[in-house]
């Protein structure tokens, strides 16, 4: 197993309409990238640091995934 570095995106709504985004990057081997962005996702969700549609209301669970992207960082 190789470790690399990958970047994300994702989009999506929360139970009350509004929308988030999150992005990132990070070091791990492939086979780990979708639980580390989907956990690095939830944290930004939680700790109020994704982009949100209408920034004050916040975004109530649970959260719908409109589109997810994995790349690998050429280095």
């Amino acid at each position: 197993m190789t470790v690399k570095t990958y970047q994300y995106e994702m989009k999506g709504s929360g139970s009350n309409g509004n929308t988030w985004e999150t992005s990132g990057s990070f070091n791990c081997d492939w086979n780990d990238t979708f639980m580390t962005a989907m956990r690095d996702t939830f944290q930004q969700l939680t700790s109020g640091r994704a982009i949100f549609g209408q920034p004050g209301i916040g975004c109530q669970g649970p959260y719908d995934i409109h589109f997810f992207t994995i790349e690998q960082v050429r280095q």
